[in-house]
């Protein structure tokens, strides 16, 4: 068998079965990003979740990146159908190990090619339709964040377990993004806050954008990208309520079942 393939069908008998995610071992160890990448496309493939929706960045901000002991920022597809609005409830008992994340998502204007990029001139804010705050559904098999091998999260599909979408921000593209502000809400109690400078979420977007195109990916109108968590990952339990908010112009909530 195919070592990519391999990998692939063993991490999805890992989450159908319910296993703590594990660094992949030998012989199955990915030697760069590019064979990490093509087993993500080979996971997302079998994974019989259906088609892709969008994309997202993993630890885009110092403050995830300081979590997990990983410097650099990777990517994941999102599923469609995993793309819900607020209030959307959670069942607890629909992951492995449910954590939650607080960013800001944008929808794609048009198909993305991956020659389109080929100028580098070229203007990110020209492929955003819509801009919101949303919640990013991770379900990280209840690993432990010490040692994280950066490929096996890669072909893990970075986590991704869906994503939540609060209202749409109006005029956007008058704002300065990376200015405003944003809050954390757990059970009506405000426990963090954090600039959107954090991620950079144009920059996050533009690099998520290079990188599909670096593996020949189309993005579809529509898609959605969500641009990196501002905040630590929090780890849910039944009967939170979650709300995250940018400024007065974005809100998401959930409740956890």
């Amino acid at each position: 068998m195919d070592k990519l393939l391999e990998i692939s069908e063993l991490i999805l008998s890992e989450h159908n079965t319910g296993i703590s995610f594990k660094n992949l071992e030998k012989p199955l160890i990915l030697n760069n990003e590019d064979e990490a990448y093509n087993a993500q496309f080979i996971f997302q493939k079998n994974a019989k979740r259906g088609k892709i929706g969008g994309y997202k960045i993993a630890l885009a901000s110092k403050v995830q990146q300081q979590l997990c002991s990983i410097n650099n920022p990777i990517a994941g597809g999102v599923f469609k159908k995993e793309i819900y609005q607020s209030a959307k409830s959670l069942n607890l008992h629909n992951f492995n190990s449910l954590g939650i994340e607080f960013e800001v998502a944008f929808e794609i204007n048009q198909d993305i090619l991956p020659v389109t990029l080929n100028d580098k001139n070229i203007e990110i804010k020209n492929y955003i339709n819509r801009a919101y705050a949303c919640l990013e559904l991770i379900d990280d098999r209840n690993a432990s964040y010490i040692n994280l091998d950066a490929l096996t999260l890669i072909a893990d599909n970075a986590w991704s377990a869906g994503v939540i979408l609060g209202n749409q921000i109006k005029n956007w593209e008058n704002l300065d993004l990376n200015q405003l502000n944003s809050k954390l809400y757990w059970n009506n109690e405000l426990i963090g806050e954090s600039k959107l400078l954090n991620t950079d979420p144009l920059n996050s977007l533009g690099w998520v954008i290079r990188l599909l195109c670096k593996y020949n990916k189309k993005i579809d109108k529509g898609s959605i990208i969500i641009t990196g968590s501002l905040l630590k990952t929090k780890k849910p339990k039944s009967g939170d309520v979650i709300k995250f908010q940018i400024e007065n112009l974005s809100s998401v909530i959930t409740e956890i079942n």
